[in-house]
C-alpha cells in the first residue's frame, strides 16, 4: 500500500472508531470469497473451508461464506483489508459455521469494540447459534486461520536464541518481529505509544500471526507504566485487529486482590464497556521470598513451586472463566543455584500442561542463567529447557456462551 493511501485508511479507522452503524443496504463484498452469494434460501446443512453466516437460527436459511483474511465492517476504510458486511447482514446475523482450523472474532461495534465473541474451532468445525447478546446485533468480523502450538514458548528479544530454543511460539516485547518455521511469533504492543491505527493495519496485514499481548507490566515504573484509564483507551484501539487479544500483563501483587489494584480495575472497566479480554497474561518470580531457602535445592525448589501453584490458583479463582498466559515466570533472579531453577521448571512445566485453563507458559532466563552461552549456542539451564515435553495451547473448541447446532 502506498503511504499516502495508508494515511487515508488511519484517518478513515479513527474517525469511525466507535460507531454502530444502522445501514443494512450497503453492497455487497469484493474479492472477499463470498462464494454462493447473497441470500441462499436452503439450509445450509453441510460443510465449507469458508466462515458460514446467516440471518436465521440453526443456519436455516439467508446464509453466506466469507472468505479469510480479512476484516468485514462497514467503516470505509480504502484498502483491500476492509470490505462491507454483506447486503442484508449487517446488524442481523444469528448463527454461523465456522471450519477447524480457524477463528473468528464477531463484535457490535464496526471497530470490533463492546459486546463480541471470539470462536476457535480446534477439534472440530464450530456450528453454533449467537448469544442473545450478540443476535442482530454483529457489524465487525474478523476470519482467519489460528494455529495450536504446544504451551511451552519462548519470550526474547534474540533471533538466534529463539530459533536455539526452538518452542513453537515465542514473543520479544515488540510488534515487529517474524514468525520462523514451526515458531509461531505472536506480536505485543507493550506500551501506549505502539497502540495506533498504524499499528492496527500492519498486524492486519500480516499471515503469521493469531494473537496479540497487550500491555508490559503497566503498574511498573520501570516498564510499561501505564494508567489504567490510558491502557482502557489504548486497548480499545488494539481491539481493531481482530486478533484474540490478551489482558496487560502486571507485576504479581496487582494482578488480583482488593484495594485498587492495577489488574483488577482494569477487568473491571472492561466488563463495563463490554471490551473483549481473550485470556489473563501474568507474571511470577516469587518475590519477597528469594531469600526463604530450604536445607536442599530440591526443597527450594518443591517449596518455590508450591507458592507458584497457590498464586495460579488464586488467579484462576479471581478470573473463573478466562484462560491463562504466563509470559514471564521464574524462581526469582536472585537464586542463582541452577539446581533449583531446572527442578522448578520441571516442576512447574508438568503441572501446568495438566491444566486445560492455562494455554501458554514462558520461562524468563535471567542474567545469572541465560538461555544462551554463545549465540545460538544454549546453556545448560536453556538446553533443559529446550528438552521438557510440553502439550498443546487449546484444548478443545471455543464458543463461549453460544449456543452449539445438534
Amino acid at each position: 500500500m502506498r503511504l499516502s493511501q495508508l494515511a487515508i485508511s488511519i484517518l478513515l479507522l479513527s474517525s469511525v472508531a466507535c460507531k454502530k452503524s444502522t445501514d443494512t443496504t450497503t453492497a455487497p463484498p469484493t474479492g472477499g470469497g463470498t462464494g454462493t452469494g447473497v441470500g441462499n434460501t436452503q439450509p445450509f446443512t453441510g460443510t465449507s473451508n469458508k466462515l458460514v453466516v446467516s440471518t436465521a437460527l440453526n443456519l436455516s436459511t439467508s446464509w453466506i461464506e466469507l472468505g479469510e483474511d480479512t476484516v468485514f465492517t462497514q467503516i470505509p476504510v480504502s484498502t483491500g483489508l476492509f470490505k462491507n458486511m454483506p447486503t442484508g447482514f449487517d446488524n442481523k446475523i444469528l448463527s454461523l459455521f465456522l471450519p477447524k482450523g480457524y477463528m473468528a472474532v464477531f463484535a457490535v461495534n464496526e471497530d470490533g469494540s463492546g459486546e463480541s465473541s471470539t470462536f476457535v474451532a480446534i477439534d472440530s468445525a464450530v456450528r453454533v447459534n449467537l448469544p442473545t447478546r450478540l443476535r442482530n446485533n454483529i457489524s465487525y468480523i474478523r476470519y482467519i486461520k489460528i494455529n495450536n502450538p504446544n504451551k511451552k514458548g519462548t519470550c526474547s528479544v534474540t533471533e538466534t536464541t529463539v530459533t536455539a530454543l526452538a518452542s513453537e511460539w515465542y514473543y520479544g516485547w515488540s510488534l515487529d518481529k517474524n514468525s520462523f518455521t514451526n515458531q509461531q511469533y505472536v506480536p505485543m504492543t507493550w506500551g501506549r505509544t505502539s497502540a495506533t491505527d498504524l499499528n492496527v493495519l500492519n498486524l492486519i496485514n500480516r499471515k503469521d500471526i493469531d494473537h496479540l499481548l497487550s500491555f508490559n507490566e503497566p503498574d511498573n515504573t520501570a516498564q510499561a507504566n501505564i494508567s489504567v484509564d490510558t491502557a482502557i483507551a489504548r486497548y480499545r484501539v488494539m481491539l481493531r485487529t481482530g486478533l484474540r487479544l490478551g489482558s496487560p500483563a502486571c507485576k504479581e501483587e496487582n494482578t488480583f486482590g482488593t484495594g485498587g489494584k492495577w489488574l483488577p480495575t482494569f477487568m473491571a472497566q472492561a466488563q463495563t464497556l463490554r471490551m473483549r479480554v481473550d485470556h489473563i497474561a501474568i507474571h511470577w518470580y516469587d518475590w519477597g521470598n528469594f531469600s526463604n531457602n530450604q536445607a536442599t535445592d530440591s526443597l527450594t525448589a518443591e517449596r518455590v513451586f508450591q507458592r507458584f501453584q497457590s498464586f495460579i490458583q488464586n488467579t484462576r479463582t479471581a478470573y473463573p472463566n478466562m484462560p491463562i498466559w504466563i509470559t514471564e515466570y521464574n524462581a526469582n533472579v536472585n537464586r542463582s543455584s541452577i539446581t533449583v531453577q531446572k527442578y522448578f521448571m520441571k516442576l512447574s512445566s508438568e503441572w501446568l500442561n495438566t491444566l486445560p485453563y492455562i494455554e501458554r507458559y514462558s520461562f524468563f532466563f535471567e542474567h545469572n542463567y541465560p538461555a544462551v552461552t554463545t549465540p545460538g549456542v544454549l546453556s545448560e539451564l536453556g538446553a533443559y529447557w529446550k528438552s521438557l515435553p510440553s502439550t498443546k495451547s487449546f484444548s478443545g473448541n471455543i464458543f463461549g456462551d453460544a449456543i452449539l447446532i445438534r
